[in-house]
């Protein structure tokens, strides 16, 4: 797979993986959740992660937001 794309609920943040090889991928780029993360070519586009950290859920037993900010 040429680009791996790994959103992570839990630590808020949004990784791109690329540059495969035998023992990995040689390129990897993570921005917490609100920058824009850029995705490389083929696809070549800035993929905006602002609306993820609305999605996020509180800790396990806490109130939690509901998407678009709100409790």
């Amino acid at each position: 797979m040429p680009i791996y794309l790994l959103v992570n609920m839990e630590q808020r943040d949004a990784s791109v993986f690329w540059n495969p090889s035998s023992r990995g991928y040689r390129s990897r780029h993570t921005v917490p959740f609100g920058r824009t993360l850029a995705i490389p070519e083929p696809f070549g586009f800035g993929l905006d992660t602002a609306a993820l950290d609305t999605a996020v859920p509180g800790p396990v037993g806490g109130a939690g937001r509901a998407v678009g900010g709100r409790p």
